[in-house]
């Protein structure tokens, strides 16, 4: 049904009304429209996103992880004699820069002796006796790779662990060999071990390079065995193998 209102007074009254309550309602619309907006916008925003609760930490999309293992021949100053140390050690690298991981080495060669320290370099008859001691240390490892994408990179390196030493002082058989008596000498050191290392990154698999490093130990002494004496300095090749 429509009404036609003829008094013209009464249609200028109710035309300014009705314009009266559009202006009123428009910056509701405005605000419901922009929250809309908002809304749809930060809903965009969370299904762009990762979900973790189904891939988590290790499947996010900027975290790379990779494992190898290292093959170590190196030559150390200690006791003051050089002698060949071999050693390996397995590291985790975080977004190809950051290496956390284990490594071990031991004296390999019979060349090194702490006769001149333990004052027993003499002779029973005319053969030589030798005191060569066994050297061995391990720890934990970690570094940051420098120019991890490059042909060479470079790795400084800091490994934090225990360092062994053993031998048998036979001098007290040397003064009566009919008594057949030895001293034996177990030290157990806390080691530092500082690095760098250059890395030739030939291929994804394999990877050469060289290290140089130190050995700062701390530890009891026997006789004129000194801690500074069992550390070492070092240089040496090394392979690495992994995923890289």
């Amino acid at each position: 049904m429509i009404f036609k209102v003829k008094d013209r007074k009464i249609r200028n009254l109710l035309g300014t009304m009705g314009l009266l309550l559009s202006v009123a309602a428009s910056p509701i619309y405005a605000q419901r429209t922009q929250s809309d907006s908002t809304a749809r916008a930060i809903q965009r925003q969370v299904d762009s996103q990762p979900d973790s609760t189904r891939n988590g930490f290790f499947h996010a999309s900027r975290f790379h992880s990779s494992f190898h293992v290292q093959f170590e021949g190196e030559a150390a100053y200690m006791f003051r004699e050089v002698g060949a140390v071999t050693g390996f050690q397995v590291a985790w690298v975080i977004n190809h820069k950051i290496s956390i991981g284990a490594a071990f080495s031991i004296l390999t060669s019979n060349n090194v002796t702490v006769n001149r320290y333990v004052n027993s370099n003499t002779a029973i008859g005319l053969t030589p006796n030798n005191i060569t001691p066994t050297v061995m240390s391990a720890g934990l490892t970690g570094g940051y790779i420098f120019r991890s994408g490059k042909k060479l990179s470079f790795e400084p390196q800091l490994g934090l662990g225990w360092a062994y030493v053993h031998f048998a002082d036979p001098r007290a058989g040397w003064v009566d060999p009919a008594a057949n008596k030895s001293e034996s000498f177990t030290g157990h050191y806390a080691c530092i071990n500082p690095s760098v290392s250059m890395i030739w990154n030939a291929t994804k698999v394999f990877r050469p390079g060289i290290v140089i490093g130190g050995n700062a130990v701390l530890g009891k002494d026997y006789l004129s065995v000194k801690a500074d004496n069992v550390g070492s300095v070092y240089g040496g090749l090394f392979l690495r193998f992994g995923t890289f």
